[in-house]
């Protein structure tokens, strides 16, 4: 016990100062059949009654640390189980998240913690709150973690382990969609970069409104069926308060004269450029991304700006010719819509139609472009109805509760976005930014509080506030501009040529060692270190990451390697093939596609 608490201290020593060492009263300390302790409470058994060791080295075998980055214990009964995962994986990062000090400290005097306490990469969340210990979690991918979790270690802080597993699963299911789509669009999101980056160029960021906004509200009008109720007061909510559009609900304000201060269309998809279609809104400015469908530049308005790309070449001309503010992206158009006005500064966010599920069964506002279009292609036996009812059984059902805390219908999609949300509105709180809902009808989200557009309507007018803030935002835009250490966007993108064109050189090289290792049985090791020295200078190269777009994800590559020969010099040579293989592939995709190139 004594050294354990040493080694507690000197490898912890801040968590030592939080936590008084006092163990668990409740737990009995038996011992096993083959001689070593095991632990129960309340007649329930942390360890195997026979051999805790042995069924602690069972149980970590689950652990691929090819494959895993980590391993996770929820809860550890006596140590047994990171013991042996201390002892076997020195190189993979040991998680150890325990609610209730005194289980900490009973496992300390009981069980010799040297092993664990010794392991290189250790982290202790002791005492962690469940959003504390869910935050740290999400810096890793769920697909790269190991949960260990004993039902019976658990049990006495049930509810605490669910809570973090029911965040991991959420991380886990926006994870798997985030794949899905790169898998599916990244060609079409490098074709749209390529064909937008003479116009990107010319475009300002969205950081020129940066903390401009404090003194006013804004409004941000999403497309939800609850969205008609406020439509009819629009132009008098826009005389006290930033109005920000997603692009879904442009054409019901539009309806009802009213062009939002903002429109925001991040989308890189085809049919979220439809949202615009036939529309003008020549006094809003549009927030875009530079992978949009390239026909959204084309939308008459009063000005185009940019957030920061979400793809890696617009983040490499970015990095050269200046930043555009990076916004959220939570898998709705809204989550990208509130982070603007957060960024904007804004003391006070008031959404309307963010209603992530399905009042009286509706998908959109009625009038809006996804419902017109669906009465546009409607045919007889593929009618609006069903195209609606198509979209509202696209993802599993369940039922939810609004503001009022009546039952509204949603999915498995919607309660990603809430959680998102959730999490988003709660450490904006904590910097002075409140957030409200104007229509109660929508899905309850923790942390957004009932206001009303009566509310609303008794604020100040501010349209003289609003035309400062746009001045303000002008002259900063200027001043961004004039960064010494930026560069023209015509030497960046001779740059980017030049890297690519280097980036193919080499991937080209290496594709011919591969090929010589096959060939020369005797030259392999000789031709191995000349691919380690090319990796790192693939790995150096300024373009490696805008390639990485339309490299495999690593679900594809992995299937693309399922096949690899069984001797591993061969083995070796064929995976490197493949990459190189891949990395050439997405080198010439981008030069095909680049004005000029």
């Amino acid at each position: 016990m004594n050294t354990n608490i040493e080694l507690f201290n000197s490898r912890f020593p801040q968590l030592a100062q939080i936590h008084k060492v006092q163990p668990c009263e409740g737990i009995l300390i038996e011992t096993a059949k083959n001689g070593q302790l095991t632990a129960k409470e309340n007649s329930l058994y942390f360890h195997s009654k026979y051999s805790p060791s042995s069924e602690s080295e069972k149980l970590i075998s689950a652990f691929d640390e090819s494959k895993m980055e980590a391993a996770v214990f929820f809860s550890f009964g006596l140590g047994y189980g990171p013991d042996a995962f201390a002892r076997k994986f020195k190189n993979s990062t040991l998680i150890l998240i325990e609610q209730n000090p005194q289980y900490f400290f009973t496992a300390l005097k009981s069980f010799n913690w040297e092993n664990i306490f010794r392991h290189e990469k250790l982290i202790l969340l002791l005492g962690a709150s469940e959003k504390e210990a869910s935050s740290f979690l999400r810096n890793f991918k769920t697909t790269r973690l190991c949960i260990f979790k004993n039902q019976n270690q658990c049990f006495h802080s049930k509810n605490y382990f669910e809570a973090i597993q029911t965040e991991l699963e959420k991380s886990r299911q926006k994870e798997q969609i985030n794949t899905g789509t790169l898998e599916k669009f990244s060609s079409l999101w490098l074709k749209n970069s390529c064909r937008n980056l003479p116009l990107t160029a010319k475009c300002d960021g969205v950081n020129k409104y940066s903390n401009l906004g404090k003194e006013m509200p804004f409004v941000i009008l999403a497309a939800g069926p609850s969205l008609e109720k406020v439509l009819p007061y629009l132009s008098e909510i826009k005389k006290r308060a930033v109005l920000i559009s997603v692009d879904t609900s442009l054409k019901a304000c539009l309806e009802h004269n009213v062009e939002p201060d903002f429109v925001v269309l991040i989308d890189p998809q085809y049919a979220a450029a439809l949202h615009l279609e036939f529309l003008e809104a020549k006094n809003s400015v549009l927030i875009t991304e530079s992978a949009v469908y390239p026909c959204v530049f084309r939308f008459p308005c009063k000005e185009k700006v940019l957030c920061s790309s979400l793809f890696p070449m617009g983040q490499y001309f970015e990095k050269l010719t200046g930043e555009k503010g990076k916004l959220a992206s939570g898998g709705s158009v809204a989550t990208s819509c509130w982070d603007f006005a957060r960024l904007c500064g804004a003391r006070e966010i008031y959404i309307a139609g963010m209603d992530l599920g399905f009042p009286q069964k509706q998908t959109h506002i009625k009038g809006s472009q996804f419902e017109e279009k669906a009465h546009l292609y409607s045919k007889k036996f593929l009618t609006a109805e069903t195209n609606l009812t198509s979209y509202l059984m696209s993802a599993p059902l369940f039922q939810s509760k609004d503001y009022n805390g009546k039952s509204i219908l949603s999915d498995s999609r919607m309660s990603l976005f809430a959680w998102w949300f959730e999490n988003a509105v709660e450490k904006a709180e904590k910097n002075g930014t409140k957030t409200f809902t104007l229509t109660p009808e929508s899905t309850a989200i923790k942390g957004i509080e009932i206001s009303s557009v009566e509310k609303l309507l008794e604020k100040n007018i501010i349209t003289q506030k609003k035309e400062e803030f746009f001045a303000q935002a002008s002259r900063k835009a200027r001043e961004l501009k004039q960064n010494p250490s930026l560069i023209s966007f015509e030497k960046a993108y001779s740059l980017f040529l030049d890297s690519l064109n280097l980036l193919e050189e080499k991937a080209k090289k290496a594709l011919s060692l591969c090929k010589s290792a096959q060939q020369n049985p005797l030259k392999r090791q000789e031709i191995f270190f000349a691919l380690t020295q090319l990796d790192k200078e693939i790995l150096a190269s300024q373009a490696k990451d805008a390639a990485s777009l339309v490299f495999p994800t690593e679900r594809q590559l992995e299937k693309l390697t399922e096949n690899l020969p069984q001797n591993p010099q061969l083995k070796q040579i064929e995976l490197s093939k493949i990459i190189y293989t891949q990395l050439l592939k997405a080198v010439r995709q981008y030069k095909k596609n680049l004005p000029n190139a």
